[in-house]
C-alpha cells in the first residue's frame, strides 16, 4: 500500500507541475498580452478549425488554471477520503484493498487527463493559437467531462453515509 500512495503523490505532484508551470508562463507573458484575449473554444464551420468563441478581458485567462488546480484538489480530497472508508464486514481485507487501490487508481487517471487538458487551454490561451484544443482538448473533455456527474452523486452518498454515522454514534 506505501507504494500505491508514493505513486498517487507522484502522479499528483506532476499533475499540479504541469499547471503551474503554465501558471508561471503566464504571469510572464501577462504584460504583453493584449488587453482582451481569447479564452474559450468553438469549432468555425465554414474553415472546420478551432477558433475562439469567447473573447474577453486578460484577467480571465487565469480560468483554465482556477479550474484545472480546483478540480485536481476535489479529486485529491476524494483520494483522501477514499484511503479512509472503514472496511465493510461483509468484505474481506483484501477485497477492500483491491477496491481503494481501484478508486485510487481511477482519481489518477483523471487528475492525469484534466491536467493536460488544463495545460492545452493554457498554453492556447498564453500563445493566443486555438489549434491545440481542437486536437487535445476535444477527446479529452468527452473523457473527463462525465467526472462532473460524479460530484454531486458523490456528495449526496457521503451525505448518506455521514447521516448514518451519526445515528450509529446518538444511539
Amino acid at each position: 500500500m506505501k507504494a500505491l500512495k508514493r505513486t498517487h503523490l507522484i502522479i499528483l505532484a506532476l499533475c499540479l507541475l504541469t499547471l503551474t508551470v503554465g501558471l508561471v508562463w503566464f504571469i510572464a507573458k501577462y504584460s504583453s498580452l493584449p488587453e482582451m484575449i481569447g479564452i474559450h473554444f468553438g469549432w468555425d464551420e465554414k474553415t472546420h478549425e478551432s477558433i475562439f468563441d469567447v473573447v474577453d478581458k486578460k484577467i480571465f485567462g487565469f480560468y483554465p488554471f482556477v479550474a484545472g488546480f480546483g478540480l485536481i484538489g476535489l479529486l485529491s480530497l476524494c483520494g483522501f477520503f477514499v484511503r479512509r472508508v472503514k472496511q465493510s464486514p461483509k468484505i474481506t481485507e483484501k477485497g477492500n484493498s483491491v477496491i481503494q487501490q481501484f478508486v485510487l487508481f481511477i482519481i489518477d487517471a483523471y487528475c492525469i487527463i484534466i491536467s493536460i487538458y488544463f495545460t492545452v487551454w493554457s498554453y492556447c490561451v498564453i500563445t493566443q493559437r486555438p489549434g491545440a484544443m481542437k486536437m487535445w482538448g476535444t477527446p479529452l473533455a468527452l473523457i473527463w467531462l462525465p467526472l462532473l456527474l460524479l460530484f454531486p452523486i458523490a456528495f449526496v452518498v457521503l451525505r448518506i453515509v455521514f447521516s448514518k454515522k451519526r445515528a450509529q454514534k446518538a444511539q
